[in-house]
């Protein structure tokens, strides 16, 4: 199994996940449950556990600082705990699985941002 995290955008969380060949697309409100949270949900809801998760995918560039640094953190986490491989990406693609399976188990993703950080500005 494949996943595929986008946190990046306001309204709600997009998983994508591909058992086989296809990948299906859901999606979750953005609330106060954790992204660890609602990946286990996902799982739980297709009858898998996280040892099945053969590779990972999180889209960067987009989307606030935040939520960026959250989903990268969680994949490179799930990515060093269970070696597998994981890539960034700045979108979904359906030949992603070609683009995990080329990296090597071991190499993290970096989180890329869509402006630069507005942390500790100027006072005026």
């Amino acid at each position: 199994m494949y996943l595929l995290i986008d946190n990046s955008p306001n309204d709600k969380i997009v998983l994508y996940y591909c058992l086989d060949t296809d990948w299906i697309q859901s999606q979750y409100e953005r609330d106060n449950r954790s992204l660890m949270e609602i990946v286990e949900n996902l799982l739980l809801s297709i009858n898998k556990k996280l040892p099945d998760l053969q590779g990972l995918a999180v889209v960067v560039g987009k989307g606030k600082f935040t939520a960026t640094r959250i989903a990268t953190t969680l994949v490179n986490t799930l990515s060093f705990a269970l070696k597998i491989p994981v890539v960034a990406v700045d979108d979904f693609n359906p030949n992603l699985i070609k683009e995990i399976k080329a990296s090597p188990v071991g190499q993290y993703v970096s989180a890329q941002y869509s402006a630069p950080a507005n942390i500790g500005g100027v006072k005026q």
